[in-house]
């Protein structure tokens, strides 16, 4: 049962329900303003493209290390046959002199193949060292990136409970504020808040000017404000006047 209250107290009951609904919607916003604040959407987009790049290098790697691997292969191959044709020439068991002028042709091609494929193989072994240290590097990069993300929404954890818990808090003072108003108070006052954007209750200002809309008000509405207490409306925005 809501007890009957004075206009002055009416008017006092509303002015702070409305500054807790105010305090209670800028708290709501510092929410949603949280993870910009504590970077988290930069954050996850930085260690999404240094994971992208350690992935990319780490696959390079591996491409390029399979390739020096079958290359090293080719290579042992291609100088055992090398050391067959050199035994095969210096034998002694070989008089032809065409035959043998064939392997000295064949060594020379196989030496000739054997000096390219240890360039290539140098070469591979050099961007090898390279795109390891790139790698090190991203994964050291990626490591550095994860421990900020979690310092952050460690951070952004404790904030965003702390304001939840504030909210509650002011949440609880408002609807015992509340009780004690009518019901036909309370719905009109819930309509205007969520129609004006969050501000039902405006003051009047100077004793002749919305503090919502921010309009000057007619005569005959001033000389209503000066003669009676309590709530009144405003005749253009709507919005609850209290003095």
């Amino acid at each position: 049962m809501v007890l009957e209250i004075g206009p002055e107290e009416l008017a006092q009951i509303l002015r702070d329900v409305q500054d807790l609904d105010t305090c209670i919607f800028g708290l709501q916003r510092e929410i949603e303003e949280l993870p910009d604040k504590h970077h988290l959407g930069e954050l996850a987009e930085a260690l999404s493209a240094v994971r992208q790049e350690q992935a990319s290098d780490e696959k390079s790697l591996e491409e390029i290390e399979h390739k020096q691997h079958k290359l090293d292969g080719e290579l042992d191959m291609l100088v055992t046959k090398m050391k067959k044709e050199e035994e095969k020439l210096f034998s002694g068991t070989i008089m032809n002199p065409k035959e043998l002028s064939a392997i000295q042709a064949e060594i020379f091609s196989l030496r000739k193949k054997r000096d390219e494929m240890e360039t290539e193989d140098l070469e591979e072994m050099e961007e090898i060292d390279r795109l390891t240290g790139e790698f090190s590097s991203a994964r050291s990069r990626t490591a550095e990136i994860e421990a900020g993300e979690r310092q952050a929404k460690d951070a952004y954890e404790v904030e965003l409970a702390e304001k939840k818990a504030e909210i509650a808090s002011l949440e609880l003072r408002r609807d015992n504020l509340k009780v004690r108003l009518s019901e036909d108070i309370v719905a009109d006052y819930n309509k205007m808040l969520k129609e004006k954007a969050g501000l039902a209750v405006v003051p009047i200002v100077q004793g002749r000017t919305c503090g919502g809309c921010h309009i000057d008000f007619s005569r005959t509405q001033i000389d209503q404000f000066q003669h009676n207490e309590g709530i009144f409306r405003c005749e253009y925005c709507r919005r609850i006047l209290v003095k």
